[in-house]
């Protein structure tokens, strides 16, 4: 294993200087004064708090089961910094971890530098693949074909909804009478006026209509620059979404409250905000930004189907010194079984379909009034759409985001405000070499 690794590292230590190596800083493993690093008894993985189970990367640090001599040691990195220490350390082919997670936002920005990581279907990944949710296993795979990154969570969606309000509006209250009753945008859109206007405080639908531009957009399988490095933004499924979203706003359904913020809880807490539309990790910010309306919530299927918003991928990078000892620690590590475990400990919500049945992901929830959430989540996992990120899509779709804030906070006019997006997207990515 050694004397493999020690090889490949060193063929490209060999064309490095030192200096630049040693101003980096960056934990992980790598290249150190032009040679490999030599001695280390482990492979390197970054990751962020939350994305993987401590109790797992501490029996890995000890030793990988089931794989002698293989240890694997985690170095927490801010979610915010991952992404641009991990491109530092591949321009300089120096402290490069041995892998790395990614967050799925973000996957595809690293399309581009696919050749900064291992093909994983070269390592066996194919056999493994019926094990895991189509539309995730997907996903993992670049426009070339190369398949950069292993399924670790989901974000499958639902509709939140207050019962308690529901009922005082005269709305349906069980969940499947509820999914009926707003199966499609339009029909969620006709309960948010009978809701705005019985029940009592005159409750709104979203928390602000970014939010829900963004997961009806999730719901589609393109988005705002296609496989060919088109801009699409300005085409039906995009302006079909927007135009919903404005109508929400017009229609007063939107409380125009930031998520996350003192202003939120309060809405959220004081029953201004009567549904979300959001995904299964909301779930732990509802309970500790509303304790008090424990019991009143219900949780059903989404309007217009379901999506994914969140999850992650764990790579291997060109520079690991063991490629075969990491896939076999991707595959115990992201197994059924421990996937499974990440849920009990984390509710890391897993990407195996196995563990959807099992016990520990079937307990009733007292604050959904003893509902399963996994009855909704589960089903919405299987059935999410495989949708194409483009490495453009931020700067593609940051503009309209700008804009449907305008439009709310501001009262832009949403004709003008779309104008402008599209004009400010299409800007942005010609200069970027997109089209």
């Amino acid at each position: 294993m050694a004397h493999r690794t020690l090889s490949r590292r060193s063929l490209l230590a060999a064309s490095l200087g030192g200096a630049g190596a040693a101003l980096l800083g960056l934990p992980g493993c790598g290249a150190r004064n032009g040679s490999a690093s030599v001695g280390m008894d482990h492979l390197s993985l970054w990751y962020w708090k939350g994305a993987l189970s401590d109790k797992l990367l501490a029996t890995a640090a000890r030793a990988v089961p089931g794989v002698q001599g293989l240890k694997v040691k985690g170095s927490p990195i801010q979610v915010s910094d991952i992404d641009s220490k991990l491109r530092t350390g591949m321009a300089a082919r120096a402290y490069v971890p041995d892998l790395t997670c990614l967050n799925s936002d973000n996957l595809a920005t690293f399309f581009p530098e696919e050749k900064e990581f291992l093909d994983l279907r070269t390592l066996g990944a194919e056999q493994l693949e019926d094990q895991y949710l189509d539309w995730k296993w997907k996903s993992g795979f670049s426009p070339s074909g190369r398949m950069i990154g292993f399924p670790l969570d989901a974000g499958p969606t639902a509709l939140y909804y207050r019962r308690d309000l529901f009922g005082k509006a005269g709305l349906p209250t069980e969940p499947q009478d509820v999914a009926d009753a707003t199966a499609t945008w339009e029909q969620y859109i006709a309960t948010g006026r009978t809701l705005k206007a019985k029940a009592p405080g005159n409750p709104r639908m979203v928390s602000n209509i970014g939010r829900l531009f963004r997961v009806a957009m999730l719901q589609n399988t393109r988005q705002f620059v296609d496989a060919d490095n088109r801009f699409i933004g300005d085409q039906p499924h995009v302006k079909k979404v927007w135009d919903m979203a404005v109508e929400v706003f017009r229609e007063g359904l939107s409380a125009n409250v930031k998520d996350g913020t003192p202003d939120y809880n309060a809405a959220i807490g004081g029953g201004r905000i009567a549904t979300q539309c959001t995904a299964v990790w909301a779930i732990f910010g509802l309970k500790e930004a509303a304790p008090r309306t424990s019991g009143s919530w219900r949780l059903t299927t989404m309007p217009g189907g379901p999506a994914n918003y969140g999850g992650s991928y764990v790579s291997i990078t060109r520079y690991c010194r063991d490629p075969e000892g990491a896939f076999a620690f991707l595959k115990w590590l992201l197994g059924p079984e421990n996937q499974l475990k990440s849920y009990e400990e984390m509710t890391l919500f897993p990407t195996t379909p196995a563990a959807y049945d099992k016990p520990e992901m079937r307990q009733p929830d007292p604050f959904f009034g003893g509902q399963i959430p996994n009855d909704v989540f589960g089903p919405a996992a299987r059935k999410s759409p495989v949708v194409f990120f483009s490495p453009y899509e931020e700067s593609a779709s940051t503009p309209v985001y700008q804009e449907l804030t305008n439009v709310e906070t501001f009262g832009k006019n949403p004709d003008r405000a779309w104008r402008d997006a599209m004009k400010a997207a299409e800007t942005a990515l010609s200069r970027m070499g997109v089209s």
